[in-house]
């Protein structure tokens, strides 16, 4: 079975992930809907036998799609996960899945109402090292758990820095710590949390989001989780990290690894798969089977 891609978006991440379809030979992106017609044909003459299209509706009535990427950023989701639910078009979604509550709340309702196929782009739940924390936690007990996406200078565009563009660093970054800490840890119970602009602000008038942050998570199964955020650390230093506190010792996770350390002993293990193209690979089976699959956050 040949399944036919379409995409919305005609950003970086649209790029990233036509090249990870380009490692499936039964995969063929169709075309691209961009912002303008002009955007998506230029676009679309980077990849050979794609087209360009102004909407959605456009690319629909002209292409055969298996199914859709919709790559846009937090503002720009309009109606394209209501029509494509509407016309029984699987799609995957990159996060952040919007900005209102209360329009993501309603997506929710209609893809468990009509049982759609979709998936969200919270990559890090298909890396291999996660499996092996999956299985570590059914030997342990775990009392706590920290996190932090601690970065530097606000991505180059001008959106991710206005509040209600974005929704700020919470939205945009650190939704894929809490996500993971969801799916191996389970439901939240209660929330406590406090935001505030710093640094970032004071040299750049146009920043409205708030570049430190702190938030406490009681989970349904009363372990307590501290997640802390900012962006305020010089260009080129970093640190995303996930740790678990257990009756047998701790567990840090970073995006290429996994540390497991117990009294006199510790152990690493290196990620060996590609949790991009793991993800891809899950997302098309389900297409080609018709299998249901549903990763959503609601923030």
């Amino acid at each position: 079975m040949t399944i036919n891609i379409g995409f919305i978006g005609t950003g970086g991440f649209t790029r990233h992930h036509v090249q990870i379809l380009s490692s499936f030979d039964h995969v063929n992106v169709v075309g691209f809907v961009g912002s303008s017609q002009e955007k998506a044909e230029k676009f679309a003459e980077e990849f050979s036998g794609t087209n360009g299209y102004a909407s959605l509706e456009e690319m629909m009535a002209k292409e055969k799609l298996d199914a859709v990427y919709i790559c846009v950023p937090p503002m720009g989701h309009e109606s394209y996960e209501k029509t494509l639910i509407e016309n029984q078009i699987p799609f995957f979604v990159e996060k952040p899945l919007g900005l209102e509550e209360e329009a993501v709340r309603e997506i929710k309702h209609l893809v468990e109402e009509r049982n759609h196929l979709t998936s969200v782009g919270y990559h890090f739940r298909y890396a291999d090292i996660v499996d092996k924390w999956m299985e570590l936690n059914h030997t342990v007990t775990t009392g706590m758990v920290t996190a932090g996406w601690m970065g530097g200078s606000m991505p180059p565009v001008y959106w991710w820095k206005n509040q209600a563009l974005s929704g700020g660093q919470f939205n945009e970054q650190t939704t894929h710590l809490v996500d993971l800490i969801r799916y191996l840890y389970g439901e939240v119970q209660s929330v406590y949390a406090v935001e505030n602009q710093t640094s970032a602000a004071q040299s750049d008038d146009t920043v409205t989001v708030a570049d430190v942050g702190s938030f406490t998570l009681t989970m349904d199964s009363g372990i307590v989780v501290q997640v802390a955020n900012t962006s305020v650390l010089p260009g080129g230093l970093g640190d995303v990290h996930i740790k678990a506190y257990t009756n047998k010792g701790m567990v840090t996770w970073r995006m290429k690894e996994l540390e497991v350390a117990t009294v006199g002993k510790k152990s690493i293990y290196s990620a060996k798969t590609n949790p991009y193209h793991e993800e891809a690979k899950a997302f098309l089976q389900a297409v080609e089977t018709g299998g249901s699959q549903l990763y959503i956050i609601l923030l």
